[in-house]
């Protein structure tokens, strides 16, 4: 088995990654949505690098056990600032579950939010091929977990209660700032804290809310009728899901603090155990430089790109291409360019399906066909993604392939055994990369010559601006059971009711 390496932001240190446990699992616990709104493609990136990491894993040989929390209470936004100092006195600054939030927008119960939008995440997922974690736990259906967790902190000391709730005592923990590099000092520093809460230190987090009787979202607890706080969620749906201690901990860099310190904290302060060896956080998705905000028009979601005519894999091979560590700035022209690598990287398959299948001896010499050490390639291409995850290294050693057969490829000229050969070569490159079904695109359909033609002389019609002419003809083609499709880099045919297009 080939030791994977990963930065491991708790040290900042490259880290050869080994289960912890005497089973020999690894547990990787990966922070999930928060299900009160569709999920954008930013978030979408953070999924994909839990994707590249798993497959990653179980490629070189890890066994691996996947846990993704789903987020459905407790995930506060900041307390807003009191309208007065009447207000304060009267403890009126109240903090805002984005559930509740979201619940309030679409005239809607919490529950109903939770389901509507855990559903678009699972649908999101499925179109980006990302294998689904095998347990999703719900922050709402371990309430009990956290209830007790929270004990366990009290009665260590850790925590304390308010007229508002229950908050982690963080001068109690030394090492608190270890992953984020935030001292407690700096924290304190400009920090506001509301009469309301109480709290002994502005750093200081809720671990249970206590609720006013109207909210829509309580349990009973020792502290009263409340709500847990999000920090305290995922380390008890980790701990109840994969042991006190676990492996890896994935999530984006906006996560590292308040949210991650916080996790270490407390996990820690309660089993007096490290809470996870190695913490592996992806760097922003950001549009226009600019990060998701539907106030600017850069909030983007999946949906959004299959209805402006674009494949979801697409833009997983756009992620693909720049490392998890490395800011990704999405643009049109990036997704176009990614969209053109996809349609020819499928291309290259049914090219190669295309020679596997033909009618003549299986040993001909193929003419021109390079020697190839096909070890080596699987070598080159293992270690890329060993070496924390470079999946662009693995990349390019997928397109190489491609750039050195595709002569003999088109040509129709390459061996049925170095086809067979290929096509094995680019399932193990599928198992990880999940950009192409191997079986799948020996279906692609061909494009008959005479809707060829049409296409043909439908784009030197545009090209001319004739453009009533490249409208009938594009309704001719449509009639023959094909769309077609401007794009910069020609235009790409879809056979009408199919999944799969060709560019000509």
């Amino acid at each position: 088995m080939k030791r994977l390496r990963l930065w491991n932001t708790l040290g900042k240190e490259d880290t050869d990654i080994h289960p912890s446990a005497a089973d020999g699992v690894l547990r990787i616990y990966h922070c999930g949505p928060t299900v009160y709104a569709s999920p954008h493609i930013g978030n979408l990136r953070r999924f994909l690098v839990a994707d590249l990491l798993v497959r990653t894993l179980r490629f070189l040989g890890y066994e691996v056990r996947s846990v993704m929390n789903i987020t459905d209470v407790g995930h506060l936004l900041d307390l807003p600032a009191p309208a007065s100092p009447e207000a304060m006195e009267a403890g009126a600054a109240e903090p805002v579950d984005r559930m509740i939030l979201a619940s309030q927008r679409e005239h809607a119960s919490p529950q109903q939010i939770a389901a509507k939008y855990t559903q678009e995440f699972f649908d999101a997922l499925t179109a980006i091929r990302a294998e689904p974690a095998q347990y999703y736990p719900r922050a709402t259906m371990h309430i009990p977990q956290m209830i007790d967790l929270t004990k366990r902190l009290r009665d260590k000391g850790y925590a304390y209660e308010t007229s508002s709730g229950v908050y982690f005592d963080v001068t109690k923990t030394p090492a608190y700032g270890g992953l984020s590099g935030n001292t407690l000092a700096a924290v304190e520093t400009g920090a506001r804290v509301d009469a309301r809460e109480e709290k002994r230190h502005p750093a200081d987090f809720a671990l249970w809310i206590k609720a006013a009787k109207e909210h829509l979202m309580q349990w009973d607890s020792p502290w009263g009728r409340g709500y847990p706080g999000w920090h305290i969620e995922c380390s008890a749906m980790a701990m109840h899901s994969l042991g006190e201690t676990i492996d890896i901990h994935t999530g984006g860099e906006d996560n590292i603090f308040p949210h991650h310190e916080n996790e270490i904290a407390q996990s820690e302060g309660a089993t007096g155990k490290p809470f996870a060896h190695i913490w592996l956080h992806n760097a922003h998705l950001l549009v226009g430089d600019k990060k998701m905000s539907k106030s600017e028009g850069t909030f983007i979601t999946l949906p959004d790109l299959v209805d402006h005519g674009y494949d979801p894999l697409a833009f997983r091979l756009l992620v693909l291409q720049t490392h998890y560590r490395s800011k990704l700035n999405f643009t049109w022209d990036g997704l176009d360019a990614a969209t053109e690598a996809l349609e020819n990287l499928r291309a290259f398959v049914r090219g190669v399906w295309r020679n596997v299948e033909r009618e003549r001896p299986s040993e001909k010499s193929s003419v021109g066909s390079p020697a190839w050490d096909f070890e080596h390639t699987e070598k080159e291409f293992s270690d890329a993604l060993a070496n924390d995850l470079g999946s662009p290294q693995a990349l390019a050693v997928v397109f190489h392939v491609v750039r050195a057969f595709n002569p003999v490829v088109n040509d129709d000229t390459l061996a049925q055994s170095m086809a067979r050969r290929i096509l094995e070569l680019f399932r193990t490159f599928d198992r990880v990369l999940a950009l192409i079904d191997i079986e799948a695109a020996r279906e692609l359909p061909e494009i008959p010559e005479h809707v060829q033609r049409l296409v043909q002389q439908r784009e030197k019609a545009r090209v001319q601006k004739e453009f009533l002419e490249a409208d009938r003809l594009r309704v001719k083609i449509r009639d023959l059971g094909f769309d077609v499709e401007d794009r910069a880099s020609g235009p790409r045919v879809t056979p009408r009711g199919k999944k799969h297009d060709i560019l000509l």
